[in-house]
């Protein structure tokens, strides 16, 4: 477990702000552009987990977490009313899978961003055009108005830095420029010189805007595969017990250097058998959402209930979420 002191804290909008953080062992956190960090706090007796996408550049000395305050959400008002520079906060080490993939390569790169999800869409771009590459970047950027817009100065200046490899569309429903799915279509047509088949997506906002953005991808004739989507608000959602019945399965975990036998009870996840057993895989929803749980798979079979965030790469390669995943034989894990 990380123990994460808080630096400074600036504001960037009227309801988000950024939290630097340090490590206080002194050592740098080991992290990609695009992964999160889950803080875990105790609240009312009960421990709770929190992912956030990180905002800083693994370039930057400081980690960076933009936090948007939540109508009556408990952990966000806390964060905004509470935390103060000089608190320490503990958090499980970066994780995500939601990374730019191979961008030194001439190909054009889409993403949408909504609202507070372009916070891990600016660790990318910081960090990628910091290096020579030949992609085009287009990022498309839904805010409710002028004064919501994150990072605005900061986008800005990268696109005025890289003028010949990133583009930022703002679209502002204020003034009744909202994404539909013939704009997106009009908008992925005029920014892919390079052809639909050489290009990839990734998207980043609401349930609702991405399954919008995701169908009109595939619509358009868009490989799965191309399409990658980071869920930056997990809402509290109950995963439905599993239709088949799962029955007991020996478990191998190789996690951190450490070897774990274990057993799986009846129609018990993965992760549930872990932490029952006292192991402390990585996890934060628990609802399949949000991959800070994913290992890969060695050998055996393992089921998941619900996948929102593994693409069919990630599949192909061995990767299973643990908080959803039900071991269907004898399985070994590694993470």
């Amino acid at each position: 477990m990380l123990q994460l002191r808080v630096e400074k804290i600036e504001q960037e909008t009227a309801d988000t702000s950024t939290f630097y953080l340090s490590n206080v062992t002194g050592e740098k956190v080991s992290y990609k552009a695009g992964q999160f960090i889950t803080l875990v706090f105790d609240h009312h007796h009960e421990e709770i987990r929190r992912s956030y996408s990180l905002s800083s550049s693994p370039d930057e000395a400081l980690l960076a977490i933009t936090v948007k305050r939540i109508p009556n959400g408990e952990i966000s008002r806390f964060m905004f009313t509470k935390v103060k520079v000089g608190d320490v906060l503990r958090a499980v080490e970066p994780a995500g899978r939601f990374l730019i993939s191979r961008p030194e390569q001439k190909k054009d790169i889409i993403i949408f961003a909504a609202g507070s999800g372009i916070t891990p869409v600016f660790s990318q771009l910081k960090y990628h055009l910091a290096r020579d590459g030949k992609s085009s970047i287009t990022v498309v950027y839904s805010s409710l108005s002028e004064l919501s817009i994150i990072f605005k100065q900061q986008l800005h200046d990268l696109t005025a830095m890289h003028p010949e490899r990133l583009k930022v569309i703002h679209l502002l429903s204020s003034e009744a420029n909202r994404l539909n799915n013939i704009m997106a279509e009009k908008l992925v047509r005029q920014h892919t010189p390079n052809g639909l088949l050489n290009a990839d997506f990734y998207l980043c906002g609401p349930f609702a805007y991405m399954r919008m953005l995701r169908l009109t991808l595939l619509y358009m004739g868009i490989e799965p595969q191309r399409i990658r989507k980071e869920n930056f608000v997990i809402e509290t959602v109950a995963v439905a017990p599993p239709v088949l019945n799962y029955p007991p399965q020996k478990v191998g975990i190789n996690y951190r250097g450490e070897r774990y036998d274990i057993i799986a009870g009846e129609n018990q996840s993965i992760l549930q058998a872990a932490l029952q057993n006292g192991i402390q895989l990585s996890y934060s929803c628990k609802a399949g959402v949000c991959s800070a749980c994913a290992v890969i798979c060695k050998s055996g079979k393992v089921e998941m209930v619900r996948n929102d965030v593994l693409t069919a790469e990630d599949l192909a390669a061995g990767w299973i979420l643990t908080c959803t995943g039900h071991p269907v034989t004898e399985v070994e894990i590694e993470g």
